[in-house]
């Protein structure tokens, strides 16, 4: 749960819609965390069968990266690479209209 809070008050705890891309192998693992956190995911995978096999643990599949940023509150992009991540997320965030993302790869 993300804690959020303003000095001298006590943090209260709020549930989050991520959309997440890419659950190749460290991904996989950043979406079930946050997933059995409490979050909603709904994740996307250039390989589909990456992304289904984190339905065991309550993360949705999208049909494509758009689809997993709709409505989030937040976009985890974990891919390959930063032209990767640029590529995937610039159609993503702008037609899901999201707010905030996080870029990260290895």
């Amino acid at each position: 749960m993300i804690l959020l809070a303003t000095a001298g008050e006590k943090p209260a705890t709020q549930r989050l819609s991520v959309g997440f891309l890419g659950t190749g192998i460290m991904g996989a693992h950043m979406a079930r965390r946050i997933a059995q956190a409490g979050h909603e995911i709904a994740a996307w995978n250039r390989t589909p069968a990456k992304a289904e096999a984190l339905s065991a643990f309550g993360v949705g599949q999208a049909c494509d990266a758009t689809a997993a940023a709709r409505g989030a509150d937040v976009v985890i992009c974990m891919l390959s690479s930063g032209p990767v991540c640029d590529e995937t997320i610039v159609g993503a965030a702008s037609s899901a209209r999201c707010v905030r993302a996080a870029f990260l790869s290895s």
